[in-house]
């Protein structure tokens, strides 16, 4: 009785432990709601559907004032994403593995989890482009 008794103990604190580590699931928001205050989702997580995603070899220009965008990390590029405020501007980095499922010089529609870690510098850490 006692055996299974610290089973269990072991079993919940391994399981609680582990759901602790997966974080909390992205925050839906809109897009304008995004691109009016976007420094008010740093340090978040968050989702936005239905955005225009590039895939480009060729830097994007960024909006009139913008700073440039820090170069992406290895094993990663920038990407554009298409908001309807056009004088939003921001650098948005994708892991180069998140790529393969994006059409390459061909403009998409798509679903896209951002961690937002500074004003103006996002990671993408997860895409789906719609068929």
């Amino acid at each position: 009785m006692k055996k299974i008794a610290i089973i269990l103990v072991l079993l919940l604190a391994f399981t609680h432990k582990s759901s602790a580590q997966m974080g909390a699931p992205a925050m839906e928001v809109q897009e304008a709601q995004f691109t009016s205050n976007p420094t008010s989702y740093i340090g978040k997580t968050i989702k936005i559907k239905n955005i225009s995603i590039l895939l480009s070899d060729a830097p994007s220009p960024g909006a009139p004032g913008s700073k440039p965008c820090n170069p992406p990390s290895p094993g990663s590029k920038m990407i554009k994403l298409e908001f309807a405020n056009p004088r939003f501007s921001g650098c948005f980095e994708i892991a180069q593995n998140l790529c393969n499922s994006i059409p390459k010089n061909l403009e998409c529609i798509g679903n896209v989890v951002i961690k937002v870690e500074a004003a103006g510098n996002y990671k993408i850490i997860d895409c789906k482009v719609q068929p």
